[in-house]
């Protein structure tokens, strides 16, 4: 007679055995293994941990521990997954069905919409683009590979995805909608109003559509019409917390600021941690002149992506001694932000320390003998070794700064001395002489509110005894070639490609008439008289209600009184010179 198995062997293979049916996601007969060897022995410290995993209170995903060669079971651990939050897990289960079932269109957009999900969207691309292949006819699919296309901000092709879904679905309310937002954003407006209305016949109340209608009326800078919009959102569905974002940033541009503060600390009442709430507070703040408040909450920056926040091993420097240590200052934001900011280098090389100063390669050439810099360097050349670093930006709130404690010495930026007496010969003349810049960066967020048409300046350009020089560059500087052959703006774009040029250029002008840009900080910080021309929601810097600056002494503001007007501060301005000239 053979001799039995010892009872460890046969434990064993009870073990392995329950394991496999736990693999195959076979859970109640994979409990009754794991309870029999639990009743020989008691103490199996492995049988314990498995039946407490697949206890009726664990979660799905926490017995969906196994990995599986089953496509349905890895389908079943990936919705565990997600369901718990685990989304990397997910994806590679995900990953594994798709491996699996290669011809599963449903397997590669469920693995589209974790990558879409993790923010991997050329991946998400990739499997969109392939569940479409093996599925034409989807419509799910031509939106699905359409809205990662618009979050590349590939709209055209987003918009022509949207179309054909159309067609295979034609009474789809959403598509529609999302259709009118791909063209709002390319633009076409005519195209995205109507189907913003075939979208609101089929669906009259979807408060997501409104919202959309809301940035149509944005972009078209009816700021009145989206304001409308996107509280007739919110009301209609108060979880809608994008819209809130929208309407905060609307209302600031109109100037309503007790409405928007109020929008934005509603979100956070169901968004505690809505840093893009936190961080529009915080230019509210500033621009009522609550320094202290606003430069703390302003940190929130960093969580919403405003500004080019490095990751240093280096602490960041908060205002303390620096006994000798090397400190990094870097620029974070745009041009104009880096020239009001440099103000502050002397002030920290007075705490003791040595200062390297990282800035735009465009404006190298002209910071490099600011005061206070033992060294400027170029952004994307190699750093050298320091003990501190600080964004410009957090400078203010490092220094404690408040309105009357504003460092406002002028000038801190001096052009080359060379430079400057070869465009004296250039600019040579009895007249009195005047720059004008009328156009931002096309990419800055309010820019359609800050910027105007040159057109809308002509006026300017007709008083006796001036001379217009444009400092435009960029975007807007092809609108000198479109003015009528009797107005007169000599064109300086060729000859001020760098701010080193521009800055020796705006030292022989008398004055500087900017939209609120960086030709505005640059001729601030030279001390050159300069008047801004500013919309009703205007930055934050330029405060409430003043026509003087404390940042800048040598500036005057002209400020619109009606959104999007700009026809009485340029007739300001013209007043302003007429005097002048008399």
């Amino acid at each position: 007679m053979p001799n039995a198995a010892p009872p460890k062997h046969r434990l064993q293979q009870l073990l392995k055995k329950g394991m496999k049916l736990h693999r195959e996601g076979r859970l109640e007969l994979a409990r009754g293994c794991y309870q029999k060897i639990l009743k020989a022995d008691p103490l199996s410290a492995e049988a314990q941990q498995l039946a407490r995993v697949l206890q009726p209170e664990s979660s799905p995903a926490a017995k969906a521990i196994f990995v599986t060669d089953n496509a349905e079971t890895l389908a079943q651990h990936a919705a565990a997954y997600l369901a718990q939050g685990k989304l990397q897990q997910a994806l590679e289960s995900c990953k594994g069905v798709v491996k699996l079932r290669p011809d599963s269109f449903e397997a590669h957009q469920r693995l589209g919409e974790m990558h879409e999900r993790l923010g991997d969207l050329p991946a998400a691309l990739d499997c969109y683009r392939r569940a479409l292949e093996l599925q034409p006819d989807s419509p799910d699919l031509h939106c699905h590979l359409a809205r990662v296309l618009g979050q590349g901000r590939a709209f055209q092709p987003a918009a022509e995805l949207y179309r054909r879904a159309l067609t295979l679905d034609p009474q789809r309310q959403g598509i529609y909608s999302d259709l009118a937002y791909a063209l709002t954003e390319l633009g076409d407006l005519d195209a995205a109003l109507e189907a913003f209305k075939r979208a609101l016949r089929l669906a009259p109340r979807s408060p997501k559509t409104i919202a959309s209608l809301g940035h149509f009326f944005e972009r078209k800078g009816d700021l009145l019409s989206a304001a409308d919009a996107y509280r007739e959102a919110v009301k209609l569905d108060p979880q809608l917390h994008a819209a809130y974002l929208d309407l905060g940033f609307v209302l600031y541009g109109l100037g309503e600021l007790a409405e928007a503060s109020d929008c934005l600390r509603r979100l956070l009442a169901q968004q505690p941690d809505s840093w893009e709430a936190k961080a529009q507070l915080a230019l509210i703040q500033l621009l009522q002149g609550d320094m202290p408040g606003g430069w703390a909450t302003y940190e929130s920056r960093w969580q919403v992506g405003v500004g080019d926040e490095r990751r240093f091993f280096q602490p960041q420097w908060k205002g303390e001694r620096l006994n000798g240590a090397r400190i990094l200052l870097y620029a974070e934001q745009g041009l104009g932000d880096t020239l009001q900011f440099v103000r502050y280098v002397p002030l920290v090389a007075a705490r003791g320390g040595e200062v390297l100063l990282e800035v735009q390669p465009s404006l190298h050439d002209l910071l490099t003998p600011s005061e206070g810099a033992s060294r400027v360097i170029r952004r994307g050349e190699t750093l050298p070794e320091f003990t501190w670093q600080c964004p410009l930006m957090s400078l203010p709130l490092a220094f404690k700064t408040e309105l009357n404690s504003i460092p406002a010495s002028v000038p801190y930026i001096h052009p080359d001395a060379t430079r400057v007496a070869s465009w004296r010969e250039r600019l040579a003349g009895n007249t009195r002489r005047i720059g004008l810049a009328w156009a931002g960066r096309p990419e800055h967020p309010r820019d359609r509110w800050r910027s105007l048409p040159l057109e809308q300046l002509v006026p300017l350009l007709n008083v006796p005894g001036t001379t217009f020089y444009s400092l435009q560059v960029g975007a807007g500087a092809e609108q000198v070639q479109q003015l009528p052959p009797d107005v007169r703006l000599v064109d300086l774009a060729a000859e001020v490609k760098d701010f080193a040029n521009t800055a020796a250029a705006v030292a022989n002008l008398d004055l500087v008439i900017s939209i609120d840009s960086a030709m505005v900080h640059l001729a601030g910080a030279m001390g050159k008289p300069v008047w801004v021309l500013l919309n009703k929601g205007c930055d934050w810097r330029w405060l409430l209600d003043r026509a003087d600056s404390p940042w800048y002494p040598t500036a005057r503001l002209f400020r619109q009184t009606t959104p999007g007007e700009w026809q009485e501060p340029v007739k300001r301005i013209e007043r302003e010179l007429r005097q002048d000239a008399t």
